[in-house]
């Protein structure tokens, strides 16, 4: 792979997700339109629209499908892992509620069972590939990202500090889209789980001057093992960019082991965006708060919470 192939890469995600989708998704696409241009939004299906409790000040939320907001709860938006799944879920490839863009060789994702749950399978062999869907929410009132992902297999030598190695098994995106121009003005935040670099680490992408990358996970002690994760993208933007973020426009999900020619292995639970810290729920267990200081709780088990890092 050479120098140039590896410099555009993260930048062909950002131009796929964002650029060449733009314009049809703004003029055909009233939620859309009336969220970011102040448009007259009419009733639509897929709009998702929160209940506000008194005194709450919360404003309609759209995003890409109905059940993205589970009815009556809005303490969180839900980023679906898969859309209308049946009792089968499906192994081939599909990945229904998700776009994918192949950047570097031939995808290989699918949405499967694992540990009995429904989650993104990701694997690269010398490729990059990213899934990205339309969430379309205000920070302001839904700060924290939550997620959960199970590295199999980490990328050899990989560091997000070295263009010619910038590779990650498991990276989570999210698109602040910039109008007039998206594809060279839009902020994109990256969270990912690298090789080498420690957690905490923070730079700028020298693939793409508009992404910022947080490492939140390194190495391989927690190889094969859920983890969970919890952000505030709010204030993650603000030390980043240094501006009030515009609304969130997509969320994305990526692996790639195009740089370091060799191959990655991760499963992405679920994600969803919360109003504050705690609010995140997993039935039948009963909520506990991953705040700061406090010892790591078992939620979703098997998965092993972990109190975030770099805050």
């Amino acid at each position: 792979m050479s120098r140039r192939r590896s410099f555009v890469s993260l930048g062909l995600l950002v131009l796929a997700v964002v650029g060449l989708s733009a314009l049809t998704v703004v003029s055909r696409n009233p939620i859309h339109r009336g969220f970011y241009l102040g448009a007259t939004r009419r009733p639509m299906h897929d709009a998702i629209a929160p209940a506000a409790s008194p005194g709450s000040g919360a404003r309609s939320v759209a995003a890409s499908a109905r059940r993205d907001t589970p009815a009556g709860d809005p303490a969180r938006i839900e980023i679906h892992i898969g859309d209308r799944l049946g009792t089968t879920v499906p192994a081939d490839g599909r990945t229904p509620g998700w776009s994918v863009k192949e950047l570097t060789g031939h995808a290989d994702v699918a949405i499967v069972r694992a540990d009995g749950r429904v989650a993104l399978s990701l694997r690269s062999d010398r490729s990059s590939v990213a899934l990205y869907r339309s969430v379309v929410l205000d920070v302001a009132e839904y700060p924290i990202l939550t997620w959960s992902w199970k590295v199999l297999r980490l990328p050899r030598a990989a560091d997000v500090r070295d263009r010619a190695r910038d590779d990650q098994a498991a990276q989570v995106y999210v698109v602040f889209p910039r109008w007039p121009s998206p594809m060279t003005t839009s902020d994109v935040i990256g969270y990912v789980w690298d090789t080498t670099a420690p957690v905490g680490t923070r730079i700028a992408s020298p693939k793409a001057p508009n992404v910022r990358i947080i490492v939140v996970e390194s190495g391989p002690e927690r190889l094969g093992s859920w983890e969970r994760y919890e952000r505030n993208v709010a204030e993650d933007h603000a030390s980043l960019f240094g501006q009030r973020p515009p609304r969130v426009g997509y969320v994305a999900v990526m692996t790639d082991s195009n740089d370091t020619r060799t191959d990655t292995e991760a499963l992405v639970g679920r994600l969803a965006f919360l109003r504050s810290w705690g609010d995140y729920r997993s039935p039948p267990s009963p909520p506990r708060s991953e705040r700061p200081g406090k010892a790591a709780a078992l939620l979703d088990d098997p998965i092993r919470s972990r109190a975030p890092r770099g805050r």
